[in-house]
């Protein structure tokens, strides 16, 4: 027995799961991406000079001001070492090159165009200190890192809801707290440990979602929270300019959290969650409310606690005869060592320039708001492309076409000169998109390549070093310092990593998962090395012609079930699903 079983009878997609959908899924989808993205904007550096209060509190427009402070060829971290007072006294505001310039000794002015203070202009990070914005953004993915493989174990032993409560509350507390602290090592610890939380939040919305649905509505699932996730993207940056205080910014993003825990009456802990720790009446409360919302009459019966108690008790079986599994199983075996190495390297290439693309939206020609919110509206038809592809093509040669993408689009701000500046807006939404959709193949595509016994650990471990990785994101964005095209030229290296790595792994669309690791070191491909598309005996063409059993037979009314019969024929793929009706197909007029 399975835990869909149960599902079906109580309605695994209805009135209950729709509501659910509405008033938490989609709505929680879109805020959580708030909380690990708006640390771009609370760590933005506007543009600044050296401060000088005799001109600051002059009259003269920005512009004079920094033309009388600021050196050209440092018109950020050094100053001219003159009297201003006299200067500003006598009126005369002609300035001489060769005066001698000294480091910023009173502080800097920063530029309120985009915001009116950010944690970079609160804590003074720039010049010699610039390369703590970057670390600021580092440390919350450490705690990511850390966090997710944390806040997973804790969800298996205490529960996917009160799980996903605390991680609301704990990002409340972190991040309001990190802008209210006095101290700039608290400010550090405290963001490093909201990033334990925030990509532990989505997943625990999503399963808890997914854990309730029958599993031919999973995909929609996802899709929709995919959706509302790119929705939630797109929104940020028009909160963070209407906003333009990292306090006020913070507020928002804090306030959203809270939100979250309305739902603890609401919320439904997971059934499938209940039966495995043998919390049976819980269990049966829980899909007891469901039946009655979805107009289902099993909850009425006896019938639906003894499914609970049977599963269970299989369940509690299973997990005494099991051999546990260990990350030390991917060194022993050479296919399996082989897939795991590369799988890595694409989830790296994958996982690193996704976010290392957003974060590097502050260092583009225009807008940032419009180019982080361009970068975020790319994925939409990236991920639709992607999908399409993986079904069509295959796994392996859509990871090989997107990481071939970025890879390339990377490549464009070094062959065009400085003053083709858009091209370089053009070229991070291309790679973004590309990357997007390798992402999201490769989310697809690990799953399938590891044994059932190892699925879980395996996607666990490349899930930890791939996050794990992207804390390297913020420093390739700090070289820009040192050359505009230098993090794209470490994007397109790492995307290129990705495309050489997927070409060497099997294609995995039409096959069989494998069961165990034997299945694994066993495998022998079908395809050529360089084929795409599905296998040739999954083709309409393969297909025998109809089985003479079912010529001529003839489906009773006393069928009780639903009967659902196949005619394929050579011409043409058509599948007849019949319960009790004579449905007739081409090439297979005989059959029902």
């Amino acid at each position: 027995m399975m835990f869909e079983d149960i599902l079906k009878d109580v309605g695994g997609f209805g009135p209950y799961q729709k509501i659910l959908i509405v008033i938490f899924l989609i709505p929680s989808s879109i805020v959580i991406p708030w909380f690990s993205m708006s640390s771009i904007f609370l760590s933005s550096t506007p543009e600044h000079w050296c401060y000088v209060p005799e001109v600051a509190n002059s009259n003269l427009s920005i512009e004079t001001q920094r033309q009388l402070i600021s050196p050209s060829h440092d018109r950020r971290c050094l100053m001219y070492d003159v009297d201003y007072a006299s200067l500003m006294e006598s009126r005369n505001y002609s300035i001489d090159p060769s005066w001698p310039t000294k480091e910023c000794d009173n502080g800097w002015q920063f530029d309120k165009a985009n915001y009116d203070a950010t944690s970079v202009s609160k804590w003074n990070m720039v010049c010699k200190d610039d390369h703590y914005s970057s670390l600021v953004l580092s440390l919350m993915f450490v705690g990511i890192t850390v966090g997710t493989p944390l806040f997973g174990l804790m969800s298996d032993r205490v529960g996917r809801k009160p799980t996903f409560l605390l991680t609301a509350f704990l990002i409340a507390v972190t991040d309001i707290g990190s802008t209210l602290s006095p101290i700039f090592e608290l400010y550090l610890l405290l963001r490093t440990l909201n990033g334990l939380c925030i990509t532990t939040i989505y997943t625990l919305a999503f399963i808890i979602l997914l854990e309730l649905v029958n599993p031919d509505i999973r995909a929609r699932v996802n899709g929709l929270a995919t959706t509302a996730w790119t929705i939630g993207m797109c929104a940020l940056p028009l909160v963070a300019w209407l906003t333009r205080n990292w306090l006020y910014l913070s507020m928002a993003t804090s306030t959203a959290s809270i939100s979250l825990l309305l739902y603890w009456k609401v919320l439904p802990e997971s059934p499938s969650w209940l039966i495995s720790q043998q919390r049976y009446e819980e269990a049966h409360e829980v899909l007891s409310k469901i039946s009655k919302t979805n107009r289902k009459i099993v909850h009425m019966t006896d019938h639906l606690m003894e499914q609970i108690k049977k599963l269970g008790d299989q369940l509690k079986n299973q997990q005494s005869t099991e051999e546990k599994a260990s990350p030390l199983d991917f060194l022993r075996y050479p296919k399996l060592r082989r897939r795991f190495i590369l799988i890595t390297i694409c989830w790296i290439s994958g996982c690193l320039p996704y976010y290392g693309h957003q974060v590097n939206a502050r260092n583009l020609a225009g807008n940032e708001f419009l180019n982080f919110l361009y970068l975020s509206a790319v994925e939409v038809p990236a991920t639709l492309m992607a999908w399409a592809m993986t079904e069509s093509v295959g796994r392996k040669w859509c990871a090989i076409t997107a990481f071939s993408l970025a890879s390339f689009a990377c490549l464009l701000p070094v062959l065009f000169p400085p003053e083709y500046a858009m091209m370089d807006v053009i070229a991070a939404l291309l790679a973004k998109a590309g990357t997007s959709a390798a992402y999201m193949t490769v989310y697809i595509q690990a799953p399938e390549l590891f044994p059932t016994s190892l699925r879980a650990v395996g996607m666990g471990m490349c899930s930890t070093i791939g996050s794990g990785s992207t804390l390297l994101a913020p420093y390739i964005v700090y070289l820009a310092k040192f050359g505009f095209n230098i993090p794209f030229l470490c994007f397109a290296v790492i995307a290129f990593c990705g495309a050489i790595s997927a070409l060497f792994l099997p294609e995995t669309l039409d096959e069989k998962l494998p069961q165990s690791v034997q299945d694994v070191e066993e495998f022998v491909s079908k395809r050529p090395f360089f084929s795409c598309g599905r296998l040739p005996d999954a083709t309409p063409d393969s297909f025998p012609p109809c089985p003479p059993s079912l010529s001529g037979s003839i489906l009773r009314k006393r069928w009780i079930d639903p009967v659902e019969i196949r005619c394929l024929s050579k011409r043409n793929s058509l599948d007849s699903v019949v319960g009790i009706f004579v449905v007739p197909s081409p090439d297979c007029n005989n059959a029902v």
